[in-house]
């Protein structure tokens, strides 16, 4: 059965995720998985789903585009594939996973440098949320660091980067984030 991801971005209204859904179930189509978000007003989605094979890329398309509740989104779609060929990254364990934060003044290549940063360490950003409160630029990442990394070495790397740029950061492993903020 073929598989597309799709992209959707609108300003945001009432009942766009049931407009989404609505128009896959009537595609006959399963929602595999999903992230959706607003940002500033503009919705965003992105997600998984699987169609009947009497369904090519085109009729999903088509069908989408023929949805009035679909009027006005901006819809991309791709064919997804999940065999050996595509080589998608390793699903990462939990032992891997981390939360890196950091916070200060908003200015120019803050997340540029981090991504570099990360990069250049040949840690993959899993998860990314930025927001903009009262001239503070708060970023938070789920990061999957590769075993063997000495992770005391690469919290004071970090923080010497982000301290460069007048901000405050934080790498805490995701079972003590989670414990430290659940209320």
């Amino acid at each position: 059965m073929p598989k597309f991801i799709l992209s959707i971005m609108s300003q945001d209204r009432v009942g766009i995720v049931a407009d989404v859904a609505g128009a896959i179930k009537a595609l006959r189509g399963n929602l595999e998985d999903m992230t959706q978000t607003v940002l500033r007003g503009y919705f965003t989605m992105i997600l998984l789903a699987e169609f009947p094979d009497d369904l090519d890329q085109a009729a999903v398309r088509d069908g989408l585009a023929r949805n009035s509740a679909l009027a006005g989104l901006a819809i991309d779609l791709a064919p997804f594939t999940d065999s050996a060929a595509a080589q998608p990254q390793a699903t990462p364990s939990d032992d891997s996973l981390y939360v890196l934060t950091s916070s200060g003044p908003d200015r120019p290549g803050i997340v540029s440098t981090i991504a570099e940063l990360l990069r250049a360490k040949d840690i993959n950003i899993v998860d990314l949320n930025t927001t903009v409160h009262q001239g503070a630029y708060n970023v938070m990442l789920l990061v999957s660091i590769p075993a063997g990394t000495d992770v005391a070495k690469l919290k004071r790397s970090i923080q010497v980067t982000m301290g460069d740029l007048g901000l405050k950061a934080e790498l805490r492993h995701q079972a003590l984030f989670r414990k430290t903020n659940d209320i």
